[in-house]
């Protein structure tokens, strides 16, 4: 059953709010797992497990090579952006 997990929740690193499993499982982009969902939920369920018995091979093999930039390095990077913009 892949929804058994969707109503736990915790704080999102990424987000800085309360989100539910199903959010990270369902993530907002696409319809697809979020990138980070092994980091944040690893102390919560054995969510490794969980997903591997529940996720095509291809795409649980692929939350191993994604790489989210932490967010204060986004954050820098839109304040670059900003300032590039504004001193032209």
């Amino acid at each position: 059953m892949i929804n058994k997990h969707d109503e736990l929740t915790q704080r999102c690193k990424r987000l800085g709010s309360e989100i539910t499993f199903e959010y990270c499982r369902l993530h907002a982009e696409k319809n697809k797992v979020c990138g980070s969902i092994l980091q944040c939920w690893w102390e919560i369920f054995d969510v490794t497990d969980f997903l591997s018995k529940h996720l095509p091979e291809e795409q649980f093999q692929s939350l191993f090579q994604q790489e989210y930039k932490p967010k204060v390095t986004t954050i820098m990077e839109i304040i670059e952006q900003a300032q590039r913009r504004v001193s032209k």
